[in-house]
């Protein structure tokens, strides 16, 4: 291992030296129900969004948008906790591994959408435009 590695505890990711805890819907439903400061980030597509719904208050920044570092940091308090989902918890701990990149630290991968939903953490239901 090479010097100044970051060995990151089973179930997270290291970016550097911030570590991404993946949470479960249920750990999920708690924090953020303990952490009313958190921040509550969809990364996946407007058109997914759209088709789905997504939870109450959440804020879409497409992980795969070519801006998403720039509309991240324009959107985001840095000093704030942001808690990350999309379908399947994938993209989220992209768009998390990014996002310790600009020096957000306080990051949590909470999966996918639909197991988020089914835990009962309430939601806003599809546009169908």
């Amino acid at each position: 291992m090479s010097a100044g590695a970051v060995v990151a505890a089973p179930g997270a990711i290291a970016s550097d030296t911030v570590e991404v805890r993946r949470l479960s819907p249920a750990e999920t439903a708690a924090y953020l129900d303990a952490t009313p400061e958190a921040v509550v980030v969809d990364v996946r597509t407007p058109a997914e969004v759209a088709a789905s719904g997504r939870l109450a208050g959440a804020l879409v920044l497409d992980v795969n948008a070519p801006d998403f570092e720039a509309r991240a940091q324009a959107a985001l308090d840095v000093d704030r906790p942001m808690v990350l989902y999309c379908r399947s918890g994938a993209r989220a701990g992209q768009a998390a591994q990014r996002l310790a990149r600009l020096g957000f630290s306080r990051l949590f991968n909470a999966g996918g959408f639909d197991a988020l939903a089914a835990v009962g953490l309430a939601t806003e239901p599809p546009s169908h435009d």
